[in-house]
């Protein structure tokens, strides 16, 4: 495994302290999303680490422990958020059957979306599990989560994603009406967060997939995603939150103008997935934010580690040119099967071109080496289930 500490002067916190305020940093952080990857890591079923927000909290301090380069935090969550919290059931990712919980949708009629209960923002569905999460960051200087989605994505879950984009031709007044119930619960569960930690202590990872343009056009976007998303966005910036990640999963080059007109705090950091260009989307979200993405997941997973460390390459020989910034992360999750190998091809490509400025080191033979003996060599480096270490839940911070 390449050792970052020859090359790294700064830590990982100072770095992305230093990226968020617009000063100069040693190198690219690479941040990924990857708690069923961290559970994998760590030897738990998905089932587990989902139930409990301490074991999510203990494998991801693990991983962060067993590829140290990595930036970024312990992550909980997923993305089928909504039905749950409005009364449904939820089904638990055991023997990793699934890349995550998931609900199924509870009404099935546009008649039934005026009788949706609103959901108590202290106990319903996911909440009781982040707060615990949010609890222990909290205890180790990490930043607690603010409701991450989109009121589309909460729609959607309640009523079934093929429903939700029938009706928006079919029933455009009852697709506002779920909005509506959608994002006041949001707002709900993100006020009561921001005045139990303050904003300054608050982020949100904001995860946008079901306003992607294969699914809807930008027009679609603006009349029934846009209004909803600029109010919450409206909520988090008025209070002060400064830590905000936009992960624009899918095809977003169409409704990118719009974002100009959501109330953001500079230096947003913008992540997108391999469906777009990083050079243009760069130019769209301009300098006083920061660009992000967007390593081919299908290559991290079923790639060889020679076609993984050159999507790296480009990605960051790309990244890099944007004038606000540039963090490395997978174009999506960071898929839980992901081979051992191609992880260390991630961070070789990493430690050769991620460092500024982009002048090589002559001693990088460690690095240059690696396409033509590491992959073995790597697979050798960590065990297909690591075992988890009990030490690592409550580290120094």
């Amino acid at each position: 495994m390449i050792d970052f500490r020859a090359r790294d002067s700064m830590g990982a916190k100072e770095r992305m302290a230093a990226l968020a305020a617009g000063r100069p940093i040693d190198r690219v952080p690479f941040m990924p999303f990857a708690i069923c990857f961290a559970a994998r890591i760590g030897g738990m079923d998905r089932g587990e680490v989902f139930r409990d927000p301490r074991k999510a909290f203990a494998v991801g301090m693990n991983l962060l422990e067993v590829y140290p380069w990595m930036n970024g935090k312990p992550a909980y969550g997923w993305g089928g958020r909504g039905a749950w919290e409005f009364g449904g059931s939820i089904v638990w990712p055991d023997g990793d059957s699934y890349a995550g919980p998931w609900s199924d949708p509870i009404i099935a009629s546009p008649e039934e979306v005026d009788a949706l209960p609103s959901p108590d923002p202290e106990t319903a569905g996911m909440v009781p599990l982040q707060d615990a999460f949010n609890r222990i960051c909290r205890e180790h200087g990490f930043t607690a989560s603010l409701p991450g989605g989109t009121p589309t994505t909460i729609s959607s879950s309640i009523v079934g994603r093929e429903n939700f984009l029938r009706w928006m031709g079919k029933y455009p007044e009852v697709v506002h009406k779920l909005q509506r119930k959608s994002t006041d619960f949001i707002l709900r569960c993100a006020e009561r967060t921001i005045a139990k930690y303050g904003a300054e202590n608050c982020g949100v990872y904001a995860g946008v997939p079901m306003e992607s343009n294969q699914l809807i056009s930008a027009s679609m976007f603006e009349t029934f995603a846009k209004p909803y998303i600029r109010e919450i966005f409206d909520c988090y910036t008025s209070a002060g939150v400064k830590s905000i990640t936009v992960h624009l999963c899918g095809d977003h080059r169409a409704n990118l103008p719009h974002w100009k007109d959501i109330p953001l705090p500079g230096r947003t950091i913008f992540s997108i997935g391999d469906e777009m260009d990083l050079e243009r989307t760069g130019e769209e979200i301009g300098k006083d934010n920061i660009l992000a993405g967007n390593v081919n997941c299908s290559l991290l997973c079923a790639g060889s580690p020679e076609e993984v460390f050159a999507e790296v390459r480009r990605c960051l020989e790309a990244g890099r040119k944007h004038p606000g910034g540039f963090v490395l992360m997978p174009a999506c999750e960071l898929p839980p099967d992901t081979p051992l190998e191609n992880m260390e091809a991630l961070g070789a490509a990493l430690f050769e071109y991620g460092y500024y400025p982009s002048s090589l080191d002559e001693n990088n033979a460690e690095t240059r080496n690696w396409t033509k003996h590491g992959a073995a060599a790597a697979g050798r480096a960590l065990p297909r289930n690591r075992p988890h270490s009990e030490t690592v839940l409550f580290p120094c911070s």
